[in-house]
């Protein structure tokens, strides 16, 4: 009895970085292209140096690029004429 719930314990803590790890990597990688970043790295920080890795990006994370994929905010291709 001991022995099934100790080796329960072992596998829940052996397996659980890996769970947590799918939920992780397509969240990091999708925030990274969010913000212009590269997403190989960022989901490399996060998922190997977890969980400081973690609490780094979403602290230091820079800002959100707009939907055309720039920081700036005055483009001229807005205000030529057709």
């Amino acid at each position: 009895m001991v022995n099934t719930l100790l080796n329960a314990v072992v596998w829940f803590f052996l397996l659980s970085p890996f769970v947590l790890a799918l939920f992780l990597v397509p969240w990091s990688v999708a925030d990274a292209k969010l913000r212009g970043k590269s997403a190989l790295l960022v989901s490399l920080a996060v998922v190997l140096f977890f969980p400081w890795g973690l609490f780094a990006w979403l602290v230091f994370r820079p800002d959100l690029l707009d939907p055309r994929g720039s920081k700036r905010r005055f483009r001229l291709d807005d205000y030529r004429v057709q």
